[in-house]
């Protein structure tokens, strides 16, 4: 006999009001889309599970452990759902080690947020909508960025959320801050609102993004001359990304 669940696998985060606020988020509205099928967790960030159970004694399974955790009770079909934005290394990590001990389980995993030229327009629409903005004021989005091909993705975005009247850049991907203050000196608008292209609004945003240190890319862009505001906010917050990730749940379940 056939017993499913749900996995929402997501890098984590040690902040508990940003857990409650953009993972537990999704996996509720998953849960909703889905009341018939119970919903798990797992944490792929190996020091973020280690520092939630130091500093709360709050256990979070890896993909590893959830799998079986779910084989032993009995589960047979598995469907997968990742919270990741795009299709690069951590992706493809986590669905070779969820494939490679699924054991005896069906285990499907879903697409990232940003798989193909549909969900880049839907995001840069979504980011459109979500930061009504005056306009004097540009907004510009901070993704993550990544050595992988796959940071080919936030070019495409970038495109995308141009025709819209914004701008994008990343942390350690090639679209990087001294790009993004070269961009925005191009355009008439000297007033930034900053936004974090990231499922949870955590170190990044608070740090690298909003920070106060002199290479932050809110002092950055002061020094540049630009009148600065930010909002730390992750995706997990905005109802339209949340459903584009419930649409993602496998088909199968």
């Amino acid at each position: 006999m056939m017993k499913k669940a749900i996995l929402v696998a997501s890098f984590g985060t040690t902040h508990l009001d940003t857990l409650e606020n953009n993972i537990a988020a999704v996996e509720k509205d998953i849960q909703s889309r889905y009341p018939q099928l119970p919903v798990y967790r797992a944490f792929t960030s190996t020091i973020v599970r280690r520092r939630l159970k130091e500093r709360y004694g709050m256990a979070v399974d890896s993909p590893e452990e959830a799998l079986r955790r779910l084989d032993t009770e009995g589960h047979t079909h598995v469907a997968v759902q990742p919270t990741l934005l795009l299709g690069g290394e951590e992706y493809e990590k986590l669905r070779g080690t969820l494939l490679n001990a699924a054991g005896g389980m069906r285990v499907t995993v879903g697409r990232p947020l940003l798989w193909d030229e549909g969900d880049i327009q839907a995001m840069a629409g979504t980011l459109k909508a979500a930061y009504p903005l005056p306009e004097d004021t540009i907004l510009l989005a901070m993704g993550h960025g990544t050595a992988h091909a796959a940071d080919a993705t936030y070019d495409r975005l970038r495109r995308a959320m141009n025709k819209l009247g914004m701008e994008l850049c990343t942390v350690e991907g090639s679209l990087d801050f001294d790009f993004a203050v070269q961009a925005l000196l191009a355009q008439p608008r000297r007033k930034v609102h900053l936004v974090p292209l990231l499922l949870v609004a955590g170190d990044h945003s608070v740090n690298d993004m909003a920070g106060d240190e002199e290479d932050s890319l809110k002092r950055r862009l002061e020094a540049a001359g630009f009148t600065v505001s930010y909002s730390l906010r992750g995706l997990g917050e905005i109802p339209a990304v949340r459903e584009m990730i419930c649409r993602r749940v496998p088909a199968e379940t």
